[in-house]
């Protein structure tokens, strides 16, 4: 046995990853039937969650948010080459307007600011909100909707009250140590949106401590049949 943290933080990631990839989560819940029409995909970089659940939804349009202009070359070439993938370059937040990054960062990450002065190194960035998206492109429900956006998740739900009412299912990357509500607040803040846990992917250990850093919460309405079951084996 290891004492490293690091070198458990690895471990457990890589043996998660396989029994919890993203493409299992989906394909179990393709298996329950689940429709969408229109998946919107906010933090999308360049586009791999889509692509992951356009094996298992093939005939649903893709609508890729992305605020990060490094991947604007990518998302164009995507959408040139798939009829059913669409993007917008802006951040997701509440309403249509403007947000702040932090300068450079990572191009996968960094969290949104709403006012300039949080921080000396935030640069605006022209922001959108879901709600706009679905309305203003006329994009079909029922809506997916996939949340990578580094704990600014409670704006963006906030700025997507009319596409929740049409929303089946939601993938929502959640965190232990940062954003507007930790995963434990944002179960029940989804709870009170009428959204239910019925998957989890890809839990990430921070390197330090192996403590857990990140999982990403797949959430069906909580009407859903698979909630009326309390049982746990076949019949």
């Amino acid at each position: 046995m290891t004492n490293n943290p690091s070198k458990l933080a690895r471990n457990g990631t890589q043996q998660a990853s396989k029994a919890l990839s993203h493409r299992h989560a989906l394909e179990r819940l393709a298996a329950k039937g689940i429709d969408v029409k229109t998946f919107i995909d906010a933090g999308a970089a360049r586009g791999a969650w889509s692509h992951i659940a356009e094996k298992y939804w093939t005939n649903s349009h893709f609508h890729l948010l992305e605020a990060k202009d490094v991947w604007q070359s990518d998302l164009e070439k995507l959408t040139h080459r798939k009829g059913n993938y669409s993007f917008t370059m802006k951040a997701v937040t509440d309403k249509p307007g403007i947000i702040y990054f932090p300068k450079g960062g990572d191009e996968y990450g960094g969290a949104a600011f709403k006012e300039k002065g949080e921080r000396d190194d935030l640069v605006p960035v022209p922001a959108t909100s879901i709600d706009h998206e679905a309305s203003t492109l006329k994009l079909e429900s029922p809506y997916g909707i996939k949340l990578d956006t580094h704990g600014t998740e409670v704006d963006i739900l906030r700025g997507a009250e009319e596409t929740l009412k049409n929303t089946t299912l939601l993938c929502i990357e959640t965190y232990n140590f940062i954003g507007q509500k930790r995963f434990p607040e944002l179960l029940l803040h989804m709870q009170t949106l009428g959204f239910r846990v019925a998957d989890i992917a890809e839990p990430l250990f921070r390197e330090s401590d192996a403590s857990l850093w990140q999982v990403d919460f797949y959430f069906l309405r909580a009407e859903h049949p698979a909630f009326q079951d309390y049982g746990f084996s076949k019949a």
